[in-house]
């Protein structure tokens, strides 16, 4: 089976190429913690020919196609938001192209989104893993992360979407504030008790059912393992759940109705299922390696193959 696309998630602090064939099989894999973050202007082609060369070498006219914070103002260019309502065909139609030494590289745009509160909201690379995972028949689709990504797919093309700045939150209190102390020095553990406590409580407060906000309820990180309420080591796993637990809460409020498809990291998809399971909702593991189905059909719909 000859290889017919290049296929490449770049984002921040990670990159990932897939090798596809004509009918989407992934055929070669190559992943490295080269994300955009390290790379230097203009060094773009210089570390795609470190990472993947003998493909380049290989597969002279295969074409190349990029989505995640490459196409950031931050990365190679910007390859500007395209506005939801949007599916891959709306992506296809507004790729940006590159140079690598005389390859022509195609980058994909991120998504915009105006919120319930005429906030705009962005994503950039996750929308080729929601594209990915809409192929399966997922509806709801959850991508956690330190900005968990909620996202709304109808007729293929996502509707509505959500940013979450769960994972980023976590680790500040947890490492910068004198209320996350316990859960710093807390062992990172498989979520228990302690973890669904959390999440029940943040859930509550995220629905105002509780008798106390997030805000309110964060400093009992520190005042139950001090009073002796909770173990000290749980501490962490306690803090993990009340955050994870207040973004469900808040986001089932946002898209109810649908089971969540969650994808990304197996320990972080594992968690989040877990805190589905303390709060009696369904919600299931997403098939793997979205993000090169979805470069697939932006390709294909972006008449590259």
């Amino acid at each position: 089976m000859s290889p017919s696309l290049i296929a490449i998630d770049w984002g921040s602090s990670s990159f990932r190429a897939y090798l596809m064939s004509a009918s989407g099989e992934i055929l070669d894999e190559v992943a490295s913690g080269d994300g955009i973050g390290g790379v230097e202007k203009g060094a773009y082609p210089a570390v795609l020919r470190r990472l993947i060369g003998p493909w380049l070498d290989a597969c002279r006219s295969t074409p190349i196609v990029a989505s995640g914070m490459v196409g950031s103002r931050h990365g190679w260019r910007e390859a500007p938001y395209v506005k939801c309502p949007a599916g891959p065909r709306d992506i296809a139609a507004h790729l940006t192209h590159v140079d690598a030494e005389g390859r022509r590289v195609v980058l994909a745009p991120g998504l915009s989104y105006l919120d319930e509160a005429g906030t705009p909201d962005v994503i950039r690379g996750e929308e080729t893993e929601i594209f990915g995972i809409a192929d399966s028949g997922a509806r709801l689709i959850v991508l956690p992360g330190s900005h968990s990504k909620w996202a709304r797919v109808e007729a293929e093309r996502v509707a509505a979407f959500k940013t979450f700045i769960t994972g980023e939150l976590f680790a500040s209190v947890r490492d910068h504030t004198v209320a996350g102390a316990f859960a710093r020095a807390a062992p990172v553990k498989h979520p228990g008790e302690a973890f669904a406590l959390g999440v029940r409580r943040g859930a509550a407060a995220a629905a105002c059912e509780g008798k106390s906000g997030v805000i309110g309820l964060l400093f009992g990180a520190r005042s139950l393992p001090l009073t002796g309420a909770l173990a000290e080591d749980d501490a962490g796993d306690y803090l993990s759940g009340l955050l994870i637990g207040a973004e469900i809460g808040e986001a089932r409020r946002l898209f109810s109705g649908e089971e969540p498809h969650v994808a990304g990291a197996a320990a972080l998809v594992a968690r989040y299922l877990r805190a589905f399971e303390a709060l009696g909702l369904p919600a299931r593991a997403a098939p793997l390696r979205a993000a090169a189905r979805g470069l697939f059909r932006i390709a294909v719909d972006g008449g590259l193959l």
